[in-house]
């Protein structure tokens, strides 16, 4: 069964990245890219056999997923890790680990350490 692909990316409520082409792998891959005005999405569909071009301006530390929304194909290796910045990144406070009885636990455990 042939399915399309929807893929995102999530750096944040406001991000998003410009869908600079799509084709098939059955055609020639265009080299004219649409730099102009290009569409700012969050998500791109890629048919059966398809590619598509993306351009995003990585400038958020952190660790950022860009995966198929169907999960199966992300198990199947369609997904990937952006690491931006990750030498910015903080480390983060014990507080903010765990809440409650877990967080008393969390912390007692630390202190035996």
């Amino acid at each position: 069964m042939l399915v399309k692909y929807i893929l995102g990316i999530y750096m944040d409520m406001i991000f998003g990245f410009w869908d600079m082409e799509k084709g098939s792998l059955l055609k020639k891959m265009r080299r004219n890219f649409n730099l102009k005005n290009p569409p700012l999405r969050n998500t791109a569909v890629v048919f059966p056999y398809g590619w598509t071009a993306l351009r995003f301006v990585a400038d958020n530390p952190g660790a950022w997923a860009f995966h198929c929304h169907i999960e199966p194909h992300f198990h199947m290796g369609m997904g990937v890790i952006f690491a931006e910045g990750v030498h910015r990144v903080k480390k983060i406070p014990n507080q903010a680990l765990a809440c409650g009885l877990a967080e008393k636990m969390f912390l007692m455990n630390n202190e035996h350490n």
